[in-house]
């Protein structure tokens, strides 16, 4: 028996953002004012899930957002210390910081740079796939 998808009702948004935020589907519901029998039902559909997957996916890209920001700061300040702290163990300590974190981001951005040629390849129209 296939289950009938819920009327989007008032409480859809405010339950996937909860939801989103790490409530449980019975909190929510508490939270929002509804049943839980509701709010499950929603939770039970495809767009509800994609919801809290954009909501999810939307706050990510926000702290990542920061992080980079405080990212490019620090490194800032890492480059600093190399010229001017006098203590050679902090000049070394900082050019280990330096050295250890410019591996994996290079790797990183390889990564990147393989996975954006391999979406351009497959969105290519000469590409064909045997079958």
């Amino acid at each position: 028996m296939t289950q009938k998808t819920p009327k989007k009702s008032k409480y859809f948004d405010t339950l996937a953002v909860c939801v989103a935020g790490g409530q449980s589907i019975k909190d929510a519901a508490d939270i929002v004012g509804c049943s839980p029998q509701t709010a499950y039902n929603h939770s039970a559909t495809a767009e509800f899930r994609q919801r809290v997957s954009a909501l999810r996916s939307e706050v990510t890209a926000q702290a990542v957002g920061l992080l980079s920001t405080g990212a490019t700061q620090a490194a800032a300040t890492l480059v600093e210390l190399l010229d001017s702290v006098n203590e050679p163990k902090d000049r070394l300590a900082a050019a280990k910081a330096i050295l250890a974190a410019l591996g994996p981001m290079a790797e990183l951005h390889e990564l990147r740079a393989d996975i954006q040629e391999l979406r351009e390849q497959m969105s290519s129209p000469k590409l064909r796939i045997a079958t």
